[in-house]
């Protein structure tokens, strides 16, 4: 561990302790009152006063925990698994102040089921992300596709129960308004839900399939439009009419809406996938690709070999030097076996990657790692280019190319 990296941690070791001490000594060890602090609140419920300051300050403790591990996390791991943990840990910091306080305060039951119902929902969401990014980085789709569905499973059920917490009472027989939105929950919920698993097919070889499934694979707007969709055919159908007789009214606004959503979806659609089956793919190899992606570099002197070679040692592009060589030994005449000979370890040249989640200083290592093996690709292939001879006119030209590079 670098000393600057054990510094940073002895200091928010040492600040983390000093405050949980101070917040664990007020919350256990006093006998405040939040009535005695109230002129520091800007709100106190009146019925709140004479609970311990312990339901102020333990959600804060709890906070201020999250904050110092992903702290931790953060100065010991990294990769991008690494920046999804802190990052989740952070946002649960800042909601456990709302969620611990809504468990142990004193004054409604359902509030503290309701903050167990949301702690559960954030936990669901964070173990998600987790997934989904795993999914990204192992290019397994289907397995995003299959943990989105089930959240979305699981985060009606939880609307479901804040609705039987906050709008039944017990003892009250359900009111008919009640059981719609609990069906249009389930409902919506659930056909989204259904939907996204469409989202499979999105890297089909099918243009269509591949146009739904990444419609699919978008959550956010797949839920909503679920939503919308259930609540517009519980309006056609009349039983939100039923419910309410003011909303008839507004029949003509919702039907038109509801045509031009459809009719601008399906347009979308259809143009896309036109488009995709109008575009015919050019098979152009390995090595045309290396041309293609440097194309703004054709037909031009390239002059400035030091900067190309720095690009490729420094930073790993190697487009434009396998294209400053390619025209180097074409134009003195190297035959097409001889050039496919000398570049061919450039060309298969890949960086090793780094770690979606190591120790910290891994990554510099990796970097370094790299820097040495460009250096012997270069070596090598520039050997290559002096074995093949191209006579006394080439000879020059390859003792410049080599003295470019030595002096990089």
């Amino acid at each position: 561990m670098e000393a600057e990296t054990r510094s940073d941690l002895i200091r928010a070791t040492v600040a983390y302790s000093v405050v949980a001490a101070i917040l664990g000594i007020l919350s256990f060890g006093s006998i405040l009152t939040v009535g005695e602090i109230g002129s520091f609140l800007p709100y106190l419920p009146p019925n709140l006063s004479q609970a311990g300051v312990y339901v102020l300050f333990v959600p804060l403790l709890v906070g201020i925990s999250f904050f110092y591990v992903a702290t931790l996390i953060g100065a010991l791991y990294e990769g991008l698994i690494n920046r999804v943990i802190i990052s989740g840990l952070y946002a649960g910091g800042f909601s456990s102040f709302i969620v611990v306080f809504m468990i142990i305060q004193p004054m409604n039951e359902p509030t503290q089921v309701a903050g167990y119902l949301f702690m559960g929902s954030f936990a669901v969401y964070f173990i998600y992300t987790i997934i989904s990014v795993i999914a990204d980085l192992r290019d397994q789709h289907y397995l995003r596709v299959i943990s989105g569905a089930l959240a979305i499973f699981i985060i009606v059920q939880v609307f479901v129960q804040l609705v039987n917490l906050y709008m039944i009472t017990p003892g009250v027989p359900e009111s008919e308004q009640i059981t719609l939105i609990k069906e249009m929950l389930n409902i919506g919920f659930g056909v989204a839900s259904g939907i996204t698993l469409i989202g499979i097919f999105r890297n089909s070889k099918n243009v269509y399939l591949a146009q739904f499934g990444g419609i699919a694979s978008n959550y956010f707007f797949v839920t909503a439009l679920s939503l919308i969709g259930t609540l517009y055919l519980n309006f056609i159908g009349g039983r939100l009419t039923e419910v309410n007789p003011v909303i008839k009214q507004l029949s003509p606004y919702v039907e038109w809406t509801g045509i031009v959503i459809v009719g601008a979806f399906i347009f979308t659609v259809m143009r896309r996938g036109m488009d995709e089956s109008m575009m015919v793919p050019t098979e152009l190899g390995d090595w045309g690709k290396h041309v293609q992606d440097t194309s703004s570099t054709k037909g031009k002197q390239l002059k400035d070999f030091t900067k190309i070679i720095q690009e490729f040692v420094d930073k790993g592009q190697k487009e434009r030097l396998i294209v400053k060589l390619f025209r180097f030994l074409n134009e003195n005449r190297a035959s097409e076996p001889e050039m496919g000979q000398c570049l061919k370890e450039l060309m298969d040249y890949e960086d090793q990657k780094h770690p979606n989640f190591a120790k910290r200083g891994m990554s510099k290592r990796v970097d370094e790692n790299n820097n040495e093996r460009r250096m012997l690709v270069l070596n090598r292939t520039v050997q290559q280019i002096n074995a093949l001879g191209l006579g006394a006119y080439k000879s020059k030209r390859q003792n410049q190319l080599t003295e470019e590079i030595k002096e990089n």
